[in-house]
């Protein structure tokens, strides 16, 4: 089977390719043949061959047994209406051209345009992606179309396009928008491209906060990118390269992340590929190296947080610091088990820190608001007033 090149729109599936397998499974107790082996080795080799091409090759194949010909030909139909379930809910896409010309038209299978990327320029390589900004029209929103340096087998690419329907279903104001997603083949072999919102601003700071003010509101911004962090989190992807040069500040203070986790997306789907070494090599959380990225979680960000925390803190002594490495210490726990869940429960704590439990009973005290030397006067005669009160009382009683 030639590769289907894939770019998902809507919802994934919903019938998986392991539904795939149990059909076929299903077919074999049904129509069993003395040479099952035989019978899946011609279904294999049926399935890299065009559609067109099959009855003849499965004829000629199996010649006078009719046993084992019905049999490849029942396994090849129930795949046939699974794959059919499988792609009638996507968007077939494939790019034509060559990242060198001035533009690439994202056409379907049939031939009809979708949209023409003009490429405004190479961008600089991301670790393992060829990167170029692009524009859908002349006065369309910018974009970044990344190419991965990785060469994809069938199987890769399907599991690229299940990683890609998630990724398009990703809504929130801190995360970029994933506009196309799939695989491709420029005529190096099929790859998986991404189009991405380009998101433009100034790295947020890394190094120490120079005061309690400050430090509050690094804090403050940090807030809202936990919580585009938790949209990952909760539809079983994380980031894994929260360095401060992806965590964009914008002109209206906003934070948002300059990619949607487009490494680790691509190290899931291939858990044996240079994008899942480039995952190992990161640093950062102490179970990157010696976990495959499948059993990776959100826990890895959270790791990353807790770290640029600590260098914000780094000599700060006062009520804030000590409760924000608090929360640092939980966030970089060895065992990832101790650390928060996700960007959500961190950022709550972050939250709570800012606008503390006992905030309303500070509020109650009177003295609250006033200086030193104002309560301590204010003391003394409230002192002195209970003095002349019980001298009183007591003359009174006696």
């Amino acid at each position: 089977m030639s590769l289907v090149t894939l770019c998902f729109k809507h919802r994934p599936p919903t019938i998986p390719i392991l539904w795939i397998c149990g059909r076929r499974l299903g077919a074999r107790n049904l129509n069993t043949t003395k040479d099952q082996h035989r019978a899946d080795q011609i279904f294999a080799e049926a399935l890299d061959r065009p559609p067109a091409s099959r009855p003849a090759f499965i004829e000629t194949t199996c010649g006078e047994d009719t046993q084992l010909r019905d049999e490849v030909t029942e396994m090849l139909a129930h795949y046939a209406c699974a794959e059919d379930a499988l792609t009638k809910t996507r968007t077939t896409h494939r790019i034509s051209g060559r990242p060198e010309i001035e533009q690439v038209d994202i056409r379907t299978d049939t031939g009809r345009t979708v949209g023409t990327c003009k490429l405004d320029g190479r961008l600089p390589d991301d670790g393992l992606f060829e990167r170029w900004g692009t524009r859908r029209q002349d006065d369309g929103p910018a974009a970044v179309l990344s190419l991965a340096r990785q060469r994809l087998s069938l199987d890769d690419a399907r599991q690229v396009g299940l990683h890609a329907a998630m990724l398009l279903r990703l809504d929130h104001p801190g995360l970029p928008r994933v506009l196309e997603a799939g695989t491709v083949d420029l005529g190096r072999g099929p790859e998986a491209f991404f189009l991405v919102e380009r998101i433009d601003g100034e790295a947020i700071a890394e190094t120490r906060a120079a005061s309690t003010g400050e430090l509050r509101r690094r804090v403050e911004q940090l807030i809202p990118l936990c919580d585009a962090l938790q949209e990952l989190h909760f539809h079983g992807l994380f980031h894994g390269r929260l360095t401060t040069s992806r965590m964009l500040s914008q002109d209206k203070g906003e934070v948002r992340l300059a990619d949607p986790g487009l490494l680790a997306s691509l190290a899931r789907a291939i858990p044996d590929s240079a994008a899942a070494e480039k995952l190992r090599d990161y640093g950062g959380a102490p179970e990157r190296p010696v976990l495959s990225p499948l059993a990776l979680d959100g826990r890895i960000d959270v790791f990353d947080l807790g770290r640029l925390i600590e260098q914000w803190i780094e000599g700060h002594n006062g009520p804030l610091a000590v409760e924000l490495g608090r929360i640092a210490d939980k966030a970089t726990a060895h065992d990832r088990q101790d650390r928060y869940r996700g960007g959500g429960e961190l950022g709550d704590q972050l939250q709570s820190v800012l606008t503390p439990s006992d905030r309303g009973s500070e509020m109650n005290d009177p003295l609250s608001g006033l200086t030193p030397l104002t309560a301590t006067l204010l003391m003394v005669i409230i002192a002195a007033a209970a003095f002349v009160l019980g001298v009183a009382l007591d003359g009174w009683l006696f």
